[in-house]
């Protein structure tokens, strides 16, 4: 075996040691963006925050940064309200509730608007 194969296979070794388990979970913010306007300090919106997974494990929805907002079932597929006021992105994140480890995540972001500022230029204009 050459060196190439003998580095793929130190790499993917401890992947082969282990069950490969996939669960789908999906975590969605609508709308995913709040737009600030010049005069105005935080983005203050209610969004609608949707989870599917593919088992019934309990999950915990948070903000991070901010703490718990509820938990729940994951195969009913849960929709909830939320109304946030931030002036930066929040992220959502969804957790198994037992251990606590991330399954999903999403950012609302905040958006802050500029209205963009014109420059007079004082050319020759020659022809």
């Amino acid at each position: 075996m050459n060196k190439w194969g003998r580095l793929l296979v130190s790499l993917l070794w401890p992947l082969l040691g282990s069950p490969l388990s996939v669960e789908a979970a999906d975590l969605r913010v609508t709308p995913s963006l709040c737009a600030i306007g010049e005069d105005e300090e935080k983005c203050s919106i209610s969004v609608t925050v949707l989870f599917n997974a593919d088992d019934d494990d309990r999950y915990c929805l948070s903000i991070v940064d901010r703490g718990l907002i509820e938990c729940f079932s994951g195969r009913a597929g849960s929709q909830l309200q939320v109304y946030v006021a931030a002036d930066e992105d929040i992220q959502f994140q969804v957790t198994e509730a037992e251990s606590g480890d991330r399954v999903a995540s999403t950012i609302l972001k905040v958006a802050k608007f500029r209205p963009k500022r014109h420059q007079r230029r004082y050319g020759w204009g020659l022809l």
